[in-house]
């Protein structure tokens, strides 16, 4: 976002009265202090959400009233109305749309929700505490039971309270403190005791 395509080996002052932050596929978003959204950097697939696929080399301003970040190679954007609105990749579903249609502005998702993460695939808190998810689902990393990936959001399960999508898992806190995962194991991350994929959340053993 400095104006270049110039890479640094250093620090460089890009924007002021920011506030957030997220990176994703060679691209940035970033919130300022008066909730507006800006980005800049890749955006093939449209999930800069300035309407075009053209890339950005320094900062543009893309929506107003956001309180909350999310990128991968898509992009979550929370209101401050605690809508939920999307652009970006969506070849698996991932915006959660109802459609695998790429959009280069955010849509609208869904209402009332508090939290998000994003990777390939989508995790949403919703104020009541319940846990969705959309997008990619070939290692069970959504959590329903399933390998089958998602166009729209399904409700996965009730108290949580924060939630960390990984690459193929995903990690959820629930209300109670226990951490439970789900979606790929080959390396033990998640940390059930085995190197087996789970497509249901399991607790984690903790010491």
């Amino acid at each position: 976002g400095d104006g270049t395509n110039t890479d640094r080996k250093s620090p460089k002052k890009i924007m002021e009265n920011v506030k957030d932050i997220s990176a994703g596929s060679y691209y940035s978003l970033i919130l300022k202090t008066d909730n507006t959204l800006w980005a800049t950097g890749n955006n093939s697939s449209g999930q800069l959400g300035d309407g075009t696929n053209t890339d950005r080399k320094s900062p543009v301003k893309i929506i107003d009233n956001v309180k909350n970040i999310s990128a991968a190679s898509h992009s979550l954007l929370l209101k401050i109305d605690n809508t939920l609105w999307a652009t970006g990749e969506n070849s698996r579903g991932q915006l959660g749309d109802g459609t695998n249609i790429d959009r280069k502005i955010p849509v609208k998702i869904m209402e009332n929700v508090k939290d998000i993460s994003a990777v390939s695939h989508s995790l949403i808190i919703k104020a009541d505490n319940t846990l969705w998810a959309t997008g990619y689902n070939g290692e069970g990393e959504l959590g329903d039971g399933t390998t089958t990936d998602k166009n729209s959001p399904v409700k996965i399960i009730e108290n949580v309270k924060q939630i960390s999508a990984g690459g193929n898992h995903s990690l959820i806190l629930k209300t109670d403190n226990t951490l439970w995962a789900t979606g790929y194991n080959g390396a033990g991350q998640l940390g059930d005791g085995s190197f087996q994929n789970r497509n249901y959340f399991v607790p984690m053993y903790l010491p």
